[in-house]
């Protein structure tokens, strides 16, 4: 049984969504200076991401903003987002929730700056043009995720081993 158990552990495989927290203070934004945007990506993959299917949120704000955020298809350039190693190591997309826009880049993406406002009526205005204050963390992994044509494959060959074990034991 104990074999069992070790086979359907060494055929989970790890779930590919990615998930990722940022931040970014304000430092060029009409708001008073020196607060922090901060918030979660959720729908990342290893390698190019387009920006399809990718969700920020943003948690907390000096004044405003908050809440879940839509991909908009806006980037400056061919990908939204490079993970590289389970790190963000490139940014350039725009954000949608409203009249509101998020925006999040990495130093030298020569796109987005990371900014948080509200279009036209500018109630909140957080910016960093630069993104030199911009971070990005693997937030918890994602949970191990069943692969359903692998465990089937090893009940079977489970199964079988069962029976040759008892055909042999009767039989000697």
């Amino acid at each position: 049984m104990t074999g069992f158990v070790a086979s359907v552990l060494l055929n989970v495989t790890p779930a590919n969504a990615l998930s990722f927290t940022f931040s970014f203070q304000n430092v060029n934004g009409d708001a008073p200076t020196g607060g922090f945007v901060t918030g979660t990506l959720d729908g990342l993959v290893e390698g190019d991401n387009s920006g399809t299917g990718i969700t920020a949120t943003v948690l907390s704000s000096p004044g405003g903003g908050l809440g879940a955020y839509s991909f908009n298809g806006t980037a400056n350039s061919a990908n939204a987002f490079v993970v590289n190693g389970g790190n963000i190591t490139f940014a350039d997309a725009e954000f949608i929730q409203g009249n509101n826009v998020l925006n999040l880049g990495t130093p030298g993406n020569s796109g987005f700056g990371s900014i948080l406002v509200d279009f036209p009526s500018y109630s909140f205005d957080y910016a960093d043009f630069s993104n030199a204050t911009t971070t990005f963390t693997p937030a918890t992994p994602v949970p191990f995720e069943f692969n359903p044509t692998l465990g089937l494959a090893t009940l079977g060959i489970w199964f079988g081993v069962s029976k040759l074990r008892k055909k042999y034991s009767l039989n000697h």
